[in-house]
């Protein structure tokens, strides 16, 4: 799909945990033809953020009205979203999704064709109170860190599902934030990262607003650290989503594993189920910090899945 650029945002987080309320999609501006921004966060102008605003609010609700009748999403029929731009020549916007004042799950949306600003593809999506790239996040790792009260500057950077995370810069020395933990990452320096990304391919999709999820299903949860077939075990080999899906309709226990950054780190997540859109797209779903649906297609190539015994 698209590589992820840097790009520097400044972001403006009250001293309290009492984040600004949400921006929904009522509340935006049609005439700013922008996506939707945070009121906290301050964001240069730039010619690649622009979208068409209704046809991206249209897209953001259709895929919310979708998801909202799915089991673990049923908190997301009442609430509103906020988003914002992942940076120039991303083409890619992260959306927030709040109830009752609480992040509630996230979506990573991309323009279908940089060339037609109607057309949106959901490239992931995922429920809980940990999302990606939330704010409420970003500000606990700040004020662990120290650095809440200091200058400093923050910058998303997605590349792709495995590969996200905030940069953070205050008096010359730069901080990286895994974007759903936020847990500082491993990396000492900014070309590693950009060695390491180059070559990650983005999540791509074709998964528009008007499709819809035809299969689903769900496992029980598991804690893959009980059982680590993924240490010494043999990875499961499979020639198709197909076949995959054959096995998690049998409700078998699969733990999903990746190494990043130069095997830095090592990401072990549970395979909790699938859903499989209208245009036959399939996302497995993992288990980490809470629910994240990525597209089985990037993740067959990314890392390894291993069985595990009851």
């Amino acid at each position: 799909m698209y590589k992820a650029k840097l790009w520097v945002i400044t972001i403006l987080i009250w001293t309290s945990l009492a984040l600004p309320s949400p921006l929904s999609s009522a509340a935006l501006p049609l005439a700013a033809q922008t996506a939707p921004v945070p009121a906290a966060m301050t964001i240069p102008p730039d010619s690649n953020s622009i979208v068409q605003a209704p046809s991206f609010m249209e897209a953001v609700q259709q895929w919310m009205k979708q998801l909202a009748v799915e089991p673990g999403y049923s908190s997301w029929k009442q609430a509103t979203w906020s988003g914002y731009s992942l940076g120039p020549g991303t083409h890619g916007w992260i959306v927030l999704i709040q109830s009752d004042g609480r992040d509630v799950g996230y979506m990573v949306i991309h323009a279908a064709d940089p060339a037609n600003p109607n057309k949106y593809q959901l490239s992931e999506y995922g429920s809980g109170g940990k999302p990606l790239f939330s704010l409420q996040t970003l500000y606990r790792s700040l004020v662990q860190l120290e650095l809440i009260h200091s200058s400093y500057t923050v910058q998303p950077w997605y590349v792709n599902p495995l590969y996200a995370l905030w940069i953070v810069e205050a008096g010359g020395t730069h901080y990286y934030l895994d974007a759903i933990s936020g847990e500082s990452l491993p990396i000492d320096q900014l070309d590693l990262l950009q060695k390491n990304t180059d070559q990650a391919n983005a999540a791509d999709t074709t998964l528009l607003s008007m499709h819809t999820i035809k299969q689903r299903q769900a496992i029980p949860s598991f804690d893959p650290y009980e059982k680590l077939p993924w240490i010494q075990g043999v990875p499961a080999s499979f020639t198709s989503f197909t076949e995959l899906q054959g096995e998690l309709q049998q409700q078998r226990r699969l733990t999903y594993t990746a190494e990043l950054y130069k095997s830095k780190i090592r990401i072990v997540a549970a395979i909790i189920g699938f859903h499989q859109w209208s245009n036959d797209d399939a996302f497995l779903l993992l288990e980490q910090d809470g629910h994240r649906a990525i597209p089985y297609s990037f993740l067959s190539h990314s890392g390894k899945l291993f069985r595990s015994s009851p």
